[in-house]
C-alpha cells in the first residue's frame, strides 16, 4: 500500500503517474520511518530532520504537513502480520513538476510507502567491502542532506556489484572515508574505541546514525570519536560495521587482506535497538 499526498493506493500502478516518470521529476529525497507496535520510533527527530531538509532544498512546504497529520497517515496503513517487529516506511518528498529557469518553484508532493520489517541483525553471509576511488564526495553545506551526491553512491554500489563486493566505501576530496554507498561507517579500533567519520567529512546526517551515536556516548565504558577517518585505519581496526538507515546493520567480514571477527559493534547495536523494541 502507498499513500500519495494523503490518498491511499494499492500499489504504484494505481498512482496517477508511473513509477518511472516519478523518478524523472524534480529534486526528491527519502527518509525512513521506523514503526514499533502503535508508535513511530525517533518520530520527533525524524519529522524535524525531514522539515529542515525540505527547507534546505528550498521546497514549498504545505502547512498541513504537521507531525500529527503524518502520524495519522502512518496509522492508515493496515496492521501487518509481523506487528511485533520494527516496521519500515519510506517518506519521499519531491517537486511535482521539474524546475526550470522560468518557473523554479513547484508544489511539493510526497509519497509514504510501507517496505516491510526493518532488519536489526547483520546478515549471515560474508560482507566484503572495498574503496571506490573513481569519484570523490564533497564536504559542502549540502553534503549531509538526504539524496545529496546520490549519483556517486549509485556508481559505487554498481562497482561493488560488478566486482563481487557487498558495498564500497567512498572518499572525500581530502582522501578520507565518508561512508559506504549504503550507510554510515563505524570502526572499532585496536584500542577499543569506536570511531566514525564526522559530518564535516561529508557523510549523510541520518536520524539512525545520530541516535546510535547518542546512545553510545551514554554507555559507561564506551569511548567514541567523530572525526576524519583515513583508509589506512581500516587495516588496523578490530571491527567494521555499516549502518544503513534502510537496510539495517552489516558487520564487515573482510577488507582486502584484513579479516574481521570481532562482533562487539553488532552486540552494541543489538543492545541499542532492544531499548526501542
Amino acid at each position: 500500500m502507498i499513500r500519495y499526498n494523503g490518498q491511499g493506493y494499492s500499489d504504484w500502478s494505481a498512482l496517477p503517474f508511473q513509477e518511472f516518470f516519478f523518478s524523472q521529476l524534480g529534486a526528491q529525497f527519502t527518509v525512513p520511518i521506523y514503526w514499533q507496535d502503535t508508535v513511530p520510533i525517533f518520530w520527533e527527530a525524524t519529522y524535524f530532520h525531514w522539515m529542515s531538509s525540505l527547507r534546505r532544498w528550498r521546497m514549498q512546504i504545505p502547512m498541513t504537513l504537521t507531525p500529527d497529520y503524518l502520524e495519522s497517515q502512518l496509522k492508515a496503513f493496515p496492521q501487518t502480520e509481523a506487528a511485533e517487529q520494527t516496521q519500515l516506511f519510506e517518506l519521499t518528498a519531491f517537486r511535482q513538476t521539474p524546475s526550470h529557469a522560468e518557473a523554479p518553484l513547484s508544489s511539493l508532493g510526497w509519497i509514504l510507502e510501507y517496505k516491510g520489517a526493518f532488519p536489526t541483525a547483520s546478515p549471515s553471509e560474508p560482507v566484503q567491502i572495498e574503496l571506490y576511488k573513481d569519484v570523490y564526495l564533497s564536504e559542502d553545506y549540502y553534503a549531509t542532506l538526504p539524496a545529496s551526491q546520490q549519483t556517486q553512491r549509485d556508481l559505487a554500489q554498481t562497482y561493488a556489484h560488478e566486482n563481487g563486493y557487498a558495498d564500497c566505501l567512498l572518499l572525500n576530496s581530502q582522501k578520507n572515508i565518508v561512508e559506504s554507498a549504503q550507510g554510515s561507517l563505524f570502526l572499532l579500533s585496536d584500542e577499543g574505541e569506536v570511531i566514525t567519520p564526522d559530518l564535516a567529512s561529508g557523510c549523510q546526517a541520518t536520524v539512525l546514525r545520530a541516535a546510535f551515536i547518542d546512545w553510545l556516548k551514554k554507555q559507561e565504558g564506551i569511548a567514541i570519536q567523530e572525526r576524519p577517518v583515513s583508509p589506512f585505519e581500516l587495516q588496523k581496526a578490530d571491527a567494521l560495521s555499516l549502518l544503513s538507515p534502510f537496510l539495517g546493520v552489516f558487520s564487515v567480514s573482510s577488507y582486502r587482506k584484513k579479516t574481521y571477527t570481532e562482533t562487539q559493534l553488532q552486540q552494541w547495536f543489538d543492545a541499542f535497538w532492544a531499548v526501542r523494541a
